[in-house]
This record gives structure tokens, C-alpha cells and sequence, in this order.
């Protein structure tokens, strides 16, 4: 069977193996690229923000497709979990796509610099597994387009989040900079909306429509939701409270400073 044609191989998916990577290139070439981090800095540096930059565009598009689909979708007249779309498979196959590069820069990245995220690589790793089980195990009849329209807003927060590492990397601190302030807490109220309410109220939608609880409703959908979407939205809630540490630690410091007694020594 020709992979292009195939009805399990999305053009999303061909389109992003090789126009992110491009884009990557593209990227590390742009002058005003390299303006966007101090002048000390190096190789390692530029390269991160490229692939930053190329993570916030698919967000762009994951998130704006997501957001039309559950928008333009009567689901009063059709079912969410069995209703047929062509946007779920070019989403699935966009993520699919991104993430298998996205892995593979990570690869060279460790090979390169001798750095990497293993928590990174585990949850890309996990998706993809769960995204090539979705495309080519289940032979889209059941895409599900509510899942995976609420699974690709949780890219809302992903642009927010490489800004604020730009802040950082420029660095800017929370008890220095006011639009840094700014960025730490949209970035905690948005990663909590779409990544962990967003998760729970799938349950609670398709719990409502099979008239059962939320957190019966993904085991009466498919095994193919359950487990990729339980996984996601544990390491989210994990991620969350990291964020939210780190985020009340430097509100605490600003809005609450330590008053250091000075004695005098005779």
C-alpha cells in the first residue's frame, strides 16, 4: 500500500516531518533570531530557542484547528465520540508529526550538548505511541473528535510557556520585572486550564452524554482515550505543581520579603 495514500498516513503528518525541520532551519539562519538572546550566549542556547519557536507555531495551529472544530461541530445533532471529521486526523497527524521530530532533535540534542529533558522525552515517547496506536491500530472508525479537539488545546499554554524561558534566558526575574510576573501567573492559569480542567471536563461532556460520572465515561469510550489521556494528565498535574511551586515561591519573596534584622556590632 502507498503510505501516501494511505487513509492512515494524514498529509498533516508528511507536512510536519518535514516543514517543522525546515522551518528549524530556516530559523537558526533569521538575524533577528539571534537578537531575541543576549550576545554571550551559546550554540546550545540559539538551538533551544529555534526549536522553542518551532513548538509555538504548531501550538498556534493545534490550538486554533482544536478551538474551531469543538466550535463548528453541532453536538447537539452529532454524537461526541463517533461523529467523522477530516480536522481529527489532520490534528492527530500534525501532533504525531511534530513530536516524532521534535524526539529526534531531543536525540541529537543529547548527543550534541550532552543535554535533554528525560521527562520531556518520556512524554513525547508516550503521545506517539498513543497517536500511531490512534492512526494505524484503530483505522480511524472511531476518531472521537471531542477528545482529540479538548487534547489539542492543551497546546494554549505552550507558546506562553517558551516566553516566559525567553524572559528568563534574558534575564528577567519576578521580583525585577512586571511583565515577567505577568507571564508566571497566565502561564500557571492557562497550563491548569487546558492541560488539567480541560482533561477532567472530557469526562465530565462524554459522562453527560452516556449518562454516567466523569470518571467512568473514558473507560466506556475506549481503551484508546483511557490510557493516553489518564498518562497525560497525570504528568500534567505533576508538571502543574512544579510550576505552581516555583510560581508561589517567587510571589511569597516579592509581595511578602523577608525583613532581615541588621544589628550593630559596638
Amino acid at each position: 500500500m502507498d503510505i501516501f495514500t494511505s487513509p492512515h498516513v494524514p498529509p498533516s503528518l508528511i507536512a510536519a516531518v518535514t516543514l517543522y525541520p525546515f522551518l528549524f532551519i530556516v530559523l537558526g539562519k533569521q538575524q533577528w533570531v539571534i537578537d531575541i538572546l543576549p550576545k554571550k550566549s551559546d550554540t546550545q542556547k540559539y538551538y533551544h530557542l529555534c526549536n522553542k519557536i518551532v513548538a509555538s507555531v504548531h501550538s498556534t495551529i493545534m490550538t486554533s484547528t482544536g478551538l474551531y472544530l469543538l466550535l463548528t461541530v453541532d453536538w447537539s445533532k452529532n454524537d461526541i465520540s463517533t461523529y467523522k471529521t477530516p480536522l481529527t486526523p489532520f490534528l492527530v497527524g500534525l501532533e504525531l508529526g511534530y513530536l516524532t521530530q521534535d524526539t529526534a532533535f531531543e536525540f541529537y540534542q543529547r548527543a550534541r550538548f550532552g543535554v535533554g529533558s528525560n521527562l520531556i522525552l518520556f512524554h513525547h515517547v508516550s503521545v506517539i505511541l498513543g497517536s500511531v496506536y490512534y492512526l494505524y491500530a484503530l483505522t480511524l472508525d472511531n476518531p472521537g473528535p471531542f477528545f482529540i479537539g479538548m487534547l489539542s488545546l492543551m497546546n494554549m499554554s505552550t507558546p506562553i510557556l517558551h516566553f516566559r524561558w525567553v524572559l528568563q534566558s534574558r534575564g528577567c526575574k519576578f521580583d525585577e520585572s512586571r511583565l515577567k510576573r505577568f507571564v508566571d501567573t497566565a502561564l500557571m492559569v492557562t497550563y491548569f486550564w487546558c492541560r488539567i480542567f480541560g482533561n477532567w471536563w472530557m469526562g465530565v461532556a462524554i459522562g453527560a452524554k452516556l449518562g454516567m460520572s466523569w470518571y467512568q465515561a473514558p473507560f466506556y469510550i475506549g481503551k484508546k482515550f483511557t490510557i493516553t489521556t489518564t498518562t497525560m494528565f497525570l504528568m500534567n498535574v505533576a508538571w502543574w505543581l512544579i510550576l505552581a511551586k516555583q510560581w508561589f515561591k517567587s510571589f511569597k519573596n516579592f509581595y511578602f520579603p523577608k525583613e532581615i534584622a541588621s544589628k550593630k556590632i559596638d
